[in-house]
């Protein structure tokens, strides 16, 4: 179940383990690597004290754009880990309000269809992402966002899928979210009233619907064969690709040992 590997926290409320999954070769993602989360900004002396002394997080990728690390920051875990800033998409703010009022509306967009927008605009950035989790060196880690749902469920797409896990379990891993987001945007709402500040995360447009990632894996299913197809195109090596199951994957037991 999702909901077992969901590290409960202070600061954030979607920091989760990505182990535990099968594969389809038969080994297991290992627990305690590789976790994905909301944002780690306001983490307490607490969750400090336990990512690196409980769950020794030595590496933290930091998913957001430029604007939103400067307003709001890495958080207290930054000297402590290495911290990477490696954002997905940093074109982020609006433009000024007479280019606004020139530009055409925009045609509106579903979430699956953004989701397929950036993987296929930003596919160099997500094998950045991947090429420092595809390290032994670098784990356990931890890649986030804001929340911890578009740009971190997409990373958490791709390398569950290098590893082997199935669709269903990948779609349901991304779900998951939603069921987080009543207390993530309560926990920011609360923060921001009282430091008097913007709320990094508030009420979303979007959700986290199974449908959107089911949708978004059969679409890059279609156009690359693969996950690992996919993969290709974003610049990381098969050697990489290989050191990440190395390092993420419990192969299975032979007969002897079972």
């Amino acid at each position: 179940m999702t909901s077992d590997r969901l590290v409960d926290l202070e600061g954030p409320a979607n920091f989760r383990d990505l182990g535990g999954h099968a594969t389809d070769d038969g080994g297991v993602v290992r627990l305690g690597r590789l976790f994905r989360s909301d944002s780690l900004s306001q983490l307490s002396a607490g969750d400090v004290a336990r990512l690196r002394d409980e769950l020794g997080v030595r590496t933290v990728i930091d998913l957001r754009a430029g604007h939103e690390v400067e307003e709001y920051g890495h958080g207290p875990l930054a000297p402590h880990v290495r911290q990477l800033h490696l954002p997905i998409v940093d074109e982020t703010r609006e433009p000024p309000l007479p280019t606004r009022r020139e530009r055409k509306a925009a045609k509106f967009l579903t979430l699956d269809e953004i989701y397929a927008f950036m993987l296929r605009e930003y596919a160099e950035r997500f094998g950045a992402v991947l090429a420092v989790i595809a390290e032994a060196e670098n784990l356990p880690l931890v890649f986030h966002c804001a929340a911890g749902k578009d740009r971190t469920g997409l990373v958490s797409a791709l390398v569950l899928g290098i590893c082997g896990v199935p669709d269903d379990v990948i779609v349901t891993d991304f779900a998951f979210t939603e069921s987080r987001m009543p207390t993530i945007i309560a926990r920011h709402t609360e923060r921001a009233e009282d430091r008097d500040q913007a709320v990094e995360v508030a009420g979303q447009q979007y959700g986290a619907q199974a449908t959107t990632m089911a949708t978004v894996l059969a679409a890059v299913r279609a156009e690359h064969s693969s996950i690992h197809g996919y993969v290709e195109t974003t610049g990381l090596s098969q050697d990489a690709v290989a050191h990440m199951r190395a390092a993420l994957v419990e192969p299975a037991r032979g007969p002897e040992h079972a």
